[in-house]
């Protein structure tokens, strides 16, 4: 989950709902990028860091009894791979496309950490040999599975820096990444709160997205267990960006 700090209290977005967002952000960008694997392509960029929240497998508190934002975790390897193979489980069930970008999504974020880890570095060795298996079985050119997980690169990073609320004032600029067609993107606030990404890579002029998020106003929580019940008896809220070019 996605934690911030506010006068208000703990802001914190689910990763599910940080994914929806990122698919909603994809969904904008110019219709050359669009295939005819779109809607399967759509469906990896949501789900691609969904079934991260399980107060059963992990505490999601800190010594202090704060709620823990994804950063300060302590990734463990079991469960790293535990959670990886339940979602390439029901990518699977969906679509081979979309196994084959979560495949390739989890060899890019594990990678640095599988240096000093064999049994993640022989884990991300098994996904690479079955997304090569699945990319030969279904005769589809690398460059396109590459080129097409930089748009879940590009929209990843936008939705985790407005879920993190990362846009410098002042109308400074952010990097966001090197992704899409080989180009670095920038995103900044402008002076009427309107969000604008350099250089604008989307259908139309301007447009909105949204994701939902709770804001917990008690300071700190005796256990996972109260935590639980606050996060879901809280009710919904929504926050809303507008972009303009």
């Amino acid at each position: 989950m996605i934690v911030n700090t506010k006068n208000k209290g703990w802001e914190i977005f689910s990763h599910s709902a940080h994914g929806l967002l990122a698919g909603q952000i994809a969904n904008e960008l110019i219709e050359e990028l669009k295939d005819e694997n779109w809607v399967a392509t759509l469906a990896a960029i949501i789900e691609h860091d969904d079934r991260q929240l399980d107060f059963d497998e992990k505490d999601y508190l800190t010594d202090l009894g704060m709620p823990r934002d994804f950063l300060l975790e302590e990734r463990k390897v079991e469960e790293i791979i535990k959670r990886s193979k339940r979602l390439l489980v029901e990518a699977e069930r969906k679509s081979t496309w979309i196994a084959i970008l979560i495949l390739h999504h989890i060899q890019y974020i594990y990678k640095d950490m599988a240096q000093d880890n064999k049994s993640l570095s022989s884990f991300l060795e098994t996904l690479h040999t079955r997304e090569q298996s699945l990319i030969k079985a279904n005769k589809l050119p690398v460059k396109k599975v590459k080129d097409t997980y930089q748009i879940l690169v590009f929209a990843d990073r936008c939705s985790l820096i407005l879920c993190q609320d990362a846009i410098p004032a002042m109308n400074r600029k952010l990097e966001i990444n090197t992704s899409i067609r080989d180009t670095t993107y920038f995103i900044k606030e402008k002076e009427d709160e309107l969000i604008t990404i350099e250089p604008w890579i989307f259908r139309s002029d301007n447009f909105s997205v949204n994701a939902e998020y709770k804001v917990l106003d008690q300071s700190s929580f005796k256990d996972n267990k109260e935590f639980e019940k606050c996060l879901n008896e809280c009710p919904v809220r929504i926050k809303k960006w507008n972009f303009k070019k």
